[in-house]
């Protein structure tokens, strides 16, 4: 089910829910989405050379905010899990700069939002008597891995046609737990801290979350909902505890 907030802000953020209604599980997937900067600069002048092509609204404030936006996902609340989520184009993932690397360049890469904000944090803490990279690509992409940690996880699905939570939640654990055993090889400090800063989601399933109210499958103007946001529905049941979700748009919002 796709819901929309009564008013959306410009960005890129959207918010995924996997819920087992049967169980009551629930993981909540907090999306941040930045795009690669183009082939040319702002002029159309000059070519930016590829392993120069960054992300350049990784240190986007909105005026009105009071802090930059890395901060604000990466410090998201329990429960939910905070993920970037980088688009690159398609010539980029082909380009031989990026050929036989790992992690692969993709269309679509995800990256832990705790990962990429440490990055920006030291290109803050640099600037102004050091100019980091930390915006780039080729910088950025030891984080990467790809999108079917959440859409297509592995695992036994028991039939289901989406993704249940808990193994939506194993897929993303094994993920932060690879990354931390490389750290671990090179600073067992590092290895520590970043145990300590695991989302609390990757490790316990939340049962909070309401039962979604009868109704279409797309709602729009929901005053419950910040961003779109997407639920999974697994775990379908014949009685009230599952909802009836219908494919009628000019039906009763809920």
């Amino acid at each position: 089910m796709i819901q929309y907030p009564v008013e959306v802000e410009t960005g890129g953020d959207i918010d995924l829910r996997f819920w087992h209604a049967a169980s009551g599980r629930n993981l909540f997937v907090r999306i941040q989405a930045k795009r690669l900067n183009a082939e040319s600069d702002v002029a159309k002048t000059k070519t930016v050379k590829i392993k120069n092509r960054a992300y350049n609204e990784l240190l986007h404030k909105a005026p009105k905010a009071a802090d930059y936006q890395f901060r604000t996902l990466r410090d998201a609340r329990d429960p939910w899990i905070p993920l970037y989520m980088f688009y690159n184009h398609h010539s980029v993932t082909r380009d031989p700069a990026f050929a036989g690397t790992t992690p692969v360049v993709r269309g679509i890469n995800l990256a832990f939002a705790h990962d990429i904000a440490d990055e920006l944090e030291q290109k803050l803490a640099a600037a102004p008597k050091k100019r980091l990279d930390h915006k780039r690509l080729s910088h950025l992409q030891k984080h990467f891995f790809g999108i079917e940690a959440i859409l297509c996880p592995p695992g036994d699905w028991k039939g289901e046609a989406v993704p249940p939570p808990d193994l939506v939640q194993q897929s993303l654990r094994e993920w932060y737990r690879r990354e931390e055993a490389s750290t671990e090889a090179k600073d067992l400090r590092d290895a520590v801290f970043r145990r300590l800063m695991e989302p609390r989601g990757l490790v316990v399933s939340s049962d909070v979350g309401r039962r979604l109210p009868d109704g279409p499958s797309i709602r729009v103007m929901q005053p419950d909902v910040d961003v779109p946001t997407i639920t999974f529905i697994s775990g379908r049941t014949t009685d009230d505890r599952t909802p009836n979700i219908t494919n009628n748009p000019d039906g009763p919002q809920g």
